[in-house]
């Protein structure tokens, strides 16, 4: 069916989702009467309890059913997103990005099958049997484009393999995406910009792909969602970040250039906390890659 949605943008819930189609306001998964279709929103919501939405390295999103207190049923919501292929409903995902904020769109899913996930805790903190479904994006894109210098090696590693280039071009790209499917629930926009809607923004490797093991190429917690001009600036090594969050300029950036980019690049501001992980590859793109003479890096 066609929607009124664009992958990477964001909607007010009520006004633009529920008030288009209707269906529950509440909850994680919305069943509109009117229409042929089932929406389930992801996000932090069960985090809290000790469990999350994740993705698995087959590029497969494993989605938490609904039911907060006691074994989760398959019945309504959950009954909705098992069997929407069968009753002809096409299924949406949308990305919670916090309390009274806009939702992320991500697209269309395809429940492949569910499976039962026992000892996981409820509201209470009770364990519990959860229903988990298991999700394939029917997206070509996220609307999320790579950074400069990652499309750049990507493209280089991709020439480098002959003969095998079509077969390394898809394991390539697979991993790329599965980065960005990541990068999005550990990051909500830019720490720059604050912009949030994901076809203004970068997906960028804090430690570079080229240096990076295999897990690291996939780890979203190694990346930052960067707007294209944050994103120059941080791929070349011109910004950083400290541990603390602080802004770090490198004495090689231009003063005209930092005048005229419309950047806030004040250094005595803090632009949130970073995760444990996050910091070790931020202290790998101090040491390697930040403040780095012009002349020295990679292209």
């Amino acid at each position: 069916m066609e929607l009124p949605f664009e992958v990477g943008a964001l909607y007010n819930r009520q006004k633009q989702i529920h008030g288009v189609f209707g269906g529950q306001q509440q909850g994680g998964i919305s069943t509109p009467k009117e229409h042929p279709l089932v929406i389930a929103f992801t996000g932090e919501a069960g985090v809290s309890h000790g469990y999350h939405d994740f993705w698995d390295d087959d590029e497969v999103f494993h989605y938490f059913g609904e039911g907060q207190v006691g074994d989760m049923k398959y019945v309504a919501g959950n009954r909705a997103i098992g069997e929407h292929v069968k009753d002809g409903k096409t299924l949406v995902v949308f990305q919670m990005m916090g309390k009274g904020r806009p939702y992320r769109y991500l697209g269309r899913f395809m429940c492949q099958s569910s499976y039962v996930q026992p000892g996981t805790p409820d509201r209470e903190g009770q364990p519990r049997s959860a229903i988990v479904f298991r999700l394939r994006s029917l997206e070509a894109s996220l609307g999320l484009a790579a950074s400069e210098r990652d499309q750049a090696e990507i493209d280089a590693a991709i020439d480098d393999v002959g003969a095998t280039s079509a077969r390394r071009e898809t394991e390539v790209r697979t991993k790329q995406r599965l980065f960005r499917e990541r990068l999005i629930g550990i990051e909500k926009g830019c720490r720059l910009t604050g912009i949030e809607d994901l076809r203004f923004l970068r997906a960028s490797h804090i430690k570079p792909w080229a240096d990076s093991t295999h897990s690291e190429r996939v780890d979203g917690e190694n990346g930052l969602l960067l707007a294209p001009h944050a994103d120059l600036l941080f791929d070349r090594g011109w910004i950083s970040f400290s541990a603390s969050g602080r802004l770090l300029v490198s004495s090689s950036l231009p003063f005209d250039v930092q005048d005229r980019l419309g950047l806030n690049l004040d250094t005595s501001l803090r632009h949130g906390i970073f995760s444990p992980r996050q910091l070790g590859f931020l202290e790998f793109h101090r040491d390697v890659v930040f403040n780095i003479p012009p002349n020295s890096r990679t292209p």
